[in-house]
């Protein structure tokens, strides 16, 4: 018979398709995962996973396994948001999603302040290239860029976020190059394909899965670069090159899902955050 916790590991492992990398989302280590899908197997006498070219694929079990995971995680993903919606005061934990690059360059300071100002709340920031989903109560509030925010998630828009070249203060032709850009984690972002299509023949010199990193090694003096206004703004070694780059906005949001709109400490933060990032609308455009 199979538990909440089988389930989920059930689940886990189907999302990411590989035992190393479910062990690394939930936190176990890679050869106990393994070992308690075996013992579920065992206990089920069938298998739940195959493994085909690298890949965990599931099973027809597997599969209705995984199908009734996704059930109940949405059942209780509704049940905490009520829960969470009983709230009386702005008190507990509160979850927020965001880019690296937004904490370092724009939100480090107002959530420093937001700390001090709401001291029974204890918010909880976690910075990943991966889109945390609301709608799974992974996250409370997202503040993250998105052209097309989820219907089911409540959503204001704080300001375009435009791109731009820039390179090291003294560098002024990245025509001629080095660049620093994406590797191939976010190659799907428009910066980088724009980068791929406009400077295809210029020398990569480096690459990173962060575009913090990419903004820091472009003000250690590595090369060209195109990067959200934003967060060049907060270099002191990197200039900007000519006008922002027509195409490549992004819209910035803070979103949240419906049912935790009204819960105290997410109206709290909606209350006390959106004024300031909204003042800072020039800083994202890159006025």
């Amino acid at each position: 018979m199979l538990e909440w916790d089988d389930l989920k590991l059930v689940l886990a492992i189907a999302r990411a398709r590989s035992i190393t990398q479910a062990a690394k989302q939930t936190g176990i280590h890679h050869s106990t995962l393994f070992r308690r899908i075996a013992d579920i197997e065992t206990r089920l006498g069938t298998p739940l996973f195959e493994r085909l070219q690298g890949d965990y694929q599931p099973t027809s079990t597997g599969q209705a396994a995984i199908e009734t995971a996704e059930t109940l995680e949405a059942e209780m993903a509704v049940l905490a948001r009520k829960l969470a919606g009983q709230d009386i005061r702005p008190s507990g934990i509160l979850r927020l999603t965001t880019t690296d690059t937004l904490l370092h360059a724009v939100l480090a300071d107002d959530l420093a302040a937001f700390g001090k100002a709401y001291p029974e709340i204890t918010l909880q920031v976690v910075t990943d290239n991966r889109f945390y989903d609301l709608n799974r109560h992974d996250a409370d509030i997202a503040i993250r860029p998105s052209n097309a925010p989820n219907e089911n998630l409540v959503g204001r828009k704080i300001a375009p976020i435009r791109s731009v070249i820039c390179g090291p203060s003294g560098l002024d032709d990245p025509a001629k190059g080095p660049w620093i850009t994406c590797d191939e984690t976010l190659a799907h972002i428009k910066a980088a394909r724009w980068r791929d299509k406009h400077f295809a023949d210029q020398h990569v010199a480096l690459r990173s899965n962060s575009l913090l990193n990419v903004a820091r090694l472009v003000d250690a003096g590595g090369g060209f670069a195109v990067l959200p206004a934003f967060l060049v703004a907060a270099f002191a070694n990197i200039a900007v090159i000519g006008d922002p780059v027509d195409g490549l906005d992004n819209d910035l949001w803070m979103l949240m899902h419906r049912d935790l709109k009204a819960t105290p400490r997410v109206r709290a933060f909606n209350d006390f955050m959106f004024p300031r990032l909204k003042q800072k609308a020039p800083l994202f455009a890159g006025a």
